[in-house]
């Protein structure tokens, strides 16, 4: 009988962990509310089918199109701009006519409003800073594509033209701080986009972003404008490489 306890014992423990472990396993359900009011909005996901698709080609050529605006803005040759805007203002709704709900079209919307009004009014900073949030409202939309690098370009698309944007206006401890952000933010896209199709085009963009660092931290506008240069060639080559795919 004596041996008997500690089986008893040994059962009745297992039995607990048995049960307690049934707990632990189902899926926690949704809070209502938190501390702070609602919790975020979650949309339910795509079927298996559909989360594999390529973006539209159009995100691209969105992408491409903010650089013809933002040089004009660089430059305030403001005739360029905003031919550019008018080819992003017939680019967007053909564009989120295949978006759908996505996450970011909302924002693009908002973003694209109030960069029409700078632009028109002759705005740098405004101007610059609605691209921008523009751009990443479309970076947000890119994310859904799972298996496409569109949502890595375009954020490094936006890295690049904040650090031009800050040596231009000659504000070099910003230019600093967003050099860092770019080196960063190519650093998580490199991975996303190395293929043996356009290795060479990655391997030089990666060898000048470390060289445009340098030139930043000397501030050396000359230097820099050339390093720019070369990323603008070698990123439209990845971007255009990606196109459809």
């Amino acid at each position: 009988m004596i041996r008997l306890i500690p089986l008893v014992i040994c059962t009745i423990i297992s039995l607990s962990l048995l049960l307690s472990g049934c707990n632990m396993f189902n899926p926690l359900q949704k809070p209502e509310i938190g501390p702070a009011g609602a919790p975020v909005e979650t949309k339910a996901n795509p079927p298996f089918t559909q989360r594999f698709v390529p973006p539209p080609g159009e995100l691209y050529d969105l992408e491409a199109t903010a650089g013809v605006i933002f040089e004009g803005i660089l430059k305030n040759n403001w005739q360029q701009a905003q031919a550019g805007l008018r080819t992003l203002e017939q680019l967007w709704p053909q564009t989120k006519a295949l978006l759908g709900d996505k996450k970011g079209v909302k924002a693009g919307n908002e973003a694209l409003e109030k960069l029409t009004a700078a632009i028109y009014g002759e705005k740098s900073i405004e101007s610059y800073e609605s691209l921008n949030k523009f751009m990443a409202s479309l970076s947000d939309v890119g994310k859904s594509y799972k298996l496409s690098p569109i949502s890595d370009i375009i954020a490094v698309g936006n890295s690049i033209r904040t650090v031009s944007f800050y040596v231009e206006s000659n504000e070099w401890d910003k230019a600093k701080v967003n050099m860092k952000q770019l080196e960063n933010t190519w650093g998580q896209a490199k991975p996303s986009i190395e293929v043996i199709g356009i290795l060479g085009r990655i391997t030089t963009t990666h060898s000048v972003v470390k060289q445009m660092k340098d030139a930043v931290d000397a501030e050396n506008k000359g230097s820099i404008t050339e390093h720019v240069a070369t990323i603008n060639e070698q990123m439209g080559y990845i971007r255009e490489y990606y196109r459809g795919k």
